[in-house]
């Protein structure tokens, strides 16, 4: 990585903690950080969304964020340059279903100062930090032609353990997912996020924002056969307008039993729900979808989805 001033002489740097910060400095962080990732992102994947520009509320925005996903400012990494914060690597720490979990919620570093070997500072602090937390599990995102940043985490002990995909089609669909019948006896019913987590076949091994325990204003979707076993389920979360009229959907998971038979079917089945109804128009993605099974991925391409963005999903487990 090229620094941002080839003149400027190399800065003093050391490590501190985000709970050190004013609120104002982790925003300016958070906001900075990131500069320039969305122009790089684009140079691989055409379709990745521009930045938001910067509205009112911001910093009330992040902290929501932060009780949302769980970071952990007293264990999120800051870097610091000549007494400056100038970089992060934002720590979550959270207990789901009898597992500690922990998540790098994003590296970022201010232009000027990247290429001084800060970046990889923190990312061996931010390994150090979790490990002595002793979670059960470590999980990061990360894009897949990231090569630099992957092999960094891969040194820190992290693995490749999937594919994830964000995918987006606007306006109404061509047709619906699944038509014709459903699968004989199949039956579906919607629910809480957490209703997902004792299913033998539940994805645990997801992308953070994946997770049922941190989608609290998602929906879930299962499906069950004519004996009432669930064999398939969905988590998503819906915005709806003033009106009442659908605006957008994105799908996190969608999964159907191994020892079910006509599973591409029951894929179809689900996302003719989720998405539905097929004709209304509406934005519909996919956040962080597990590529692992071949069918619903083949499904959103043949409904005319495109391509954001490929991800890594990369673990850590407890030795």
């Amino acid at each position: 990585m090229e620094r941002g001033h080839g003149l400027m002489e190399k800065p003093a740097i050391r490590l501190g903690r985000l709970s050190q910060c004013t609120f104002e400095q982790a925003l300016e962080l958070r906001q900075r950080g990131f500069e320039g990732y969305h122009d790089e992102m684009r140079k691989h994947y055409p379709g990745f969304p521009l930045p938001a520009a910067p509205t009112p509320g911001a910093l009330d925005r992040l902290l929501d964020g932060f009780g949302t996903e769980g970071i952990r400012p007293e264990l999120s990494i800051v870097g610091y340059a000549d007494d400056k914060p100038v970089g992060f690597v934002f720590i979550a720490i959270k207990t789901a279903e009898g597992k500690k979990l922990a998540w790098n919620g994003g590296t970022g570093v201010f232009p000027e100062y990247r290429g001084y070997g800060l970046a990889k500072l923190m990312m061996q602090e931010a390994g150090r930090v979790i490990r002595e937390q002793e979670a059960d599990r470590a999980v990061l995102e990360v894009v897949a032609t990231n090569v630099a940043a992957v092999t960094a985490y891969e040194r820190g002990g992290f693995r490749i353990a999937d594919r994830i995909i964000g995918m987006t089609r606007e306006g109404a669909l061509p047709s619906p997912f699944l038509e014709g019948d459903a699968p004989e006896g199949i039956r579906l019913e919607y629910g809480k996020p957490a209703d997902v987590s004792t299913l033998s076949f539940y994805r645990d091994k997801a992308a953070w924002g994946c997770m049922w325990h941190n989608m609290k204003s998602g929906e879930s979707l299962i499906a069950y056969d004519k004996e009432d076993k669930a064999v398939g389920y969905a988590l998503f979360r819906r915005v709806r307008g003033a009106d009442g009229k659908l605006k957008s959907v994105v799908l996190r998971q969608c999964e159907t039993s191994p020892d079910f038979g006509d599973r591409d079917r029951l894929f179809r089945l689900l996302l003719s729900e989720l998405y539905g109804p097929y004709d209304e128009p509406c934005i519909r993605k996919t956040g962080d979808l597990s590529m692992a099974s071949p069918e619903p991925i083949r499904a959103l391409e043949e409904a005319g989805f495109t391509l954001n963005y490929e991800q890594y999903l990369m673990l850590m487990e407890k030795e």
